[in-house]
């Protein structure tokens, strides 16, 4: 669904406010006042209600108090005092030994020395169980909000494995991936105690406990490590409870719901790592259907809330679908409900959705924020995240197709604020959702916005795309990009070529970038409020004119550039708008130089799917080309658009 706002789409003012979370979220949060020995003088605090009991330290600190007697059964040498257990919230008996629990004698654990440190001989790096480990996995199990703790004792591309009769059931790897597993073992299976039962310096036997009626699970964990990190964990249960499904299983009564299941196997579609930050974009359509738990899981919603930023217009559509959802996973829909329209990517609504995040709170990285609507609502909420706290974790679901082609990749963040993007940032989601079963109720002017794009990557960089879009365009255009292999296909294209593109260098330090091509005037053209061109319109008139250039400069035959302009013509996009002048597109020749630190550097197209760049376009080249293109638009008047086509002006939705 478009982006919202203007006179055809639904004002809503009546954003929802949900402050409550479910009674299943295990750490609410409730102003009180206490006066018990840890805060003495009745100093206000925040009260956690976790798992497992917790005890309140002075100014309102809250910590997990993780006691034998009450909750773990574990005999781990610890490297540090007892006074810095306490400060840590730990009730430490280093005199206790073995223990009852449940029946069952627990065997002391090998000292830190002989167990967390060993080391083959041969004098490779390969070494047993982290330092540290056991204590990370049981304050984790206390309090899941430490499954991050536990996290760090992997490696970056870890790996985690479930096993059954041998054979290997689910795979995660890399931290992130680890992290989703151990968050939803332990949201899922309701547990808060760890039971340590026997250990080696590679595997330990542990034994999982929550409030009854909830079973015990007996499991064994085998650990690889190198240089202090689990390279791979492999997690296997030794016998499921009396009466209970196994935790384990390749088909039904596993750790996960079905469609769970298929999803944790699942890989992201497309992924990047530039060295900082991993792009992690999802293809995956139908996510808001009921019983869908794929967003639920790979968002890690251990919470049971998930805080949604949502573009008013696709609230107006979508908004019962997303209720009815959200109670069908349970989850607590803490929904915002946002303006995001071309003009509103603003200084006042980026302040609108800081006083929001400040009314949800979310917590601060269990609660990753979901932005859903098109690329102004995505930018504009990626900027208040990555703002907020100095940054809290946030997730795009693009729902147009400029949305999903342009704005799904990469990782600027922005508001316009005395120009174009005026002020942002780089801040990376953790994941992108491509879910194309929202295009079907696109305007076809938003459509048609996202072809502008679309057809950006086919001139410059691959002539596949080209060749697609000219054989099947306005079919494709009718059809809304839904629900054919071409569509799909052109999709997967485009997201392909800005990755290939950007994707080694998301942070912009090298400034030639074949991407870059539609926007060396489109900034421009943007910004001047007479035209009301949304992007991807702007960035096709931009092609357009850089196309004419290129052909003037003798990069691109006539017979291609022929071929562009009539191919525009036939799809509808505009070439030039009325009030756009030669002086115009001189004028944001001369404001671009700036941006790019001094040097034009214009991609070019060099015949269709190749680039080059070019440091001077001179006034002559730019006004022969200007003559070349009112040439073709006199011939074809409906190329030439006025502002009656514009993002503010009533849109058909045929």
């Amino acid at each position: 669904a478009g982006i919202g706002g203007g006179a055809g789409s639904p004002q809503l003012s009546n954003i929802e406010r949900q402050t409550r979370r479910p009674a299943s979220f295990a750490h609410t949060r409730r102003d009180f006042t206490h006066a018990g020995p840890q805060s003495e003088g009745g100093r206000p605090g925040v009260l956690l209600e976790p798992h497992s009991p917790s005890r309140l330290l002075p100014h309102g600190i809250a910590v997990q108090q993780i006691a034998r007697r009450a909750c773990l059964a574990m005999s781990i040498s610890r490297g540090t005092s007892a006074s810095a257990s306490k400060r840590e919230g730990f009730v430490d008996d280093e005199t206790s030994h073995a223990r009852k629990v449940g029946g069952d004698e627990i065997l002391p654990a090998p000292s830190a020395d002989k167990a967390c440190h060993a080391r083959q001989d041969s004098g490779d790096a390969i070494s047993a169980m982290p330092p540290g480990f056991l204590k990370a996995l049981g304050r984790a199990v206390a309090d899941i909000r430490r499954v991050d703790e536990l996290v760090t004792s992997f490696a970056y591309d870890g790996r985690i494995e479930t096993e059954a009769d041998g054979e290997t059931i689910q795979a995660w790897e890399g931290q992130g991936a680890v992290k989703r597993f151990l968050a939803n073992l332990l949201s899922e299976g309701g547990y808060t105690c760890l039971d340590v039962l026997e250990q080696t310096p590679t595997t330990v036997q542990i034994a999982l406990r929550g409030a009854a009626p909830s079973p015990r699970r007996l499991l064994t964990l085998a650990l690889q490590s190198r240089d202090g990190l689990i390279e791979r964990a492999t997690l296997r249960e030794l016998s499921p409870p009396a009466g209970s499904p196994p935790l384990f299983a390749p088909a039904n009564g596993g750790l996960l719901s079905a469609v769970g299941r298929e999803a944790a196997r699942a890989e992201p579609k497309w992924e990047t790592f530039d060295g900082r930050v991993r792009q992690k974009i999802w293809r995956q359509d139908g996510v808001f259907a009921p019983g869908n738990a794929f967003l639920k899981e790979t968002m890690a919603l251990t919470t049971g809330r998930l805080i949604a930023v949502v573009d008013e217009t696709v609230w107006a559509l979508y908004g019962e679908r997303l209720r009815a959802w959200a109670a069908s996973v349970d989850v607590e829909l803490a929904a915002v409900v946002s303006p995001g329209n071309e003009d509103q990517k603003t200084l006042a609504t980026y302040t609108f959705l800081l006083d929001e995040l400040k009314r949800v709170d979310p917590l601060r990285r269990s609660e990753p924020v979901l932005a859903i609507g098109g690329g102004v609502l995505t930018d504009t909420v990626g900027f208040a995240c990555a703002c907020w706290r100095r940054g809290i974790p946030w997730c795009r679901l693009p729902t147009t197709l400029l949305g999903q082609v342009d704005a799904s990749v990469g990782i600027k963040v922005a508001i316009n604020y005395h120009r174009k993007n005026g002020v942002g940032h780089f801040f990376s989601p953790l994941h992108t959702f491509i879910d194309t079963s929202f295009l079907h109720t696109l305007p076809l002017a938003e459509v048609r916005s996202g072809v502008g794009e679309i057809m950006k990557a086919a001139l410059i960089h691959d002539v596949r795309i080209w060749r697609l879009i000219d054989l099947h365009g306005e079919r494709l255009i009718d059809e809304r990009f839904h629900g054919s292999a071409e569509a799909a296909q052109v999709i997967k294209l485009s997201i392909d070529a800005m990755l290939q593109c950007i994707g080694p260098d998301l942070w912009e330090e090298a400034l030639l970038r074949p991407m870059d091509f539609g926007h060396s005037f489109s900034r421009t053209l943007e910004a001047d409020g007479r035209f009301q061109l949304r992007h991807g319109e702007a960035v096709a008139v931009d092609c357009v004119m850089s196309a004419l250039i290129a052909e003037q400069l003798e990069l691109l035959s006539t017979s291609e550039a022929d071929a562009l302009l009539k191919l525009y013509a036939r799809l509808g996009l505009p070439c030039t708008i009325e009030g756009c002048t030669a002086d115009t597109y001189k004028r944001a020749r001369d404001e671009i130089i700036v941006h790019r630190d001094g040097l034009l550097r214009a991609p070019l197209p060099a015949g269709i799917g190749a680039c080059v760049y070019v440091d001077e376009i001179d006034d002559a080249t730019i006004e022969k080309a200007y003559v070349r293109l009112e040439a073709f638009v006199t011939a074809h008047p409906s190329t030439k658009w006025d502002v009656s086509k514009g993002f503010n002006e009533v849109v058909s939705r045929e």
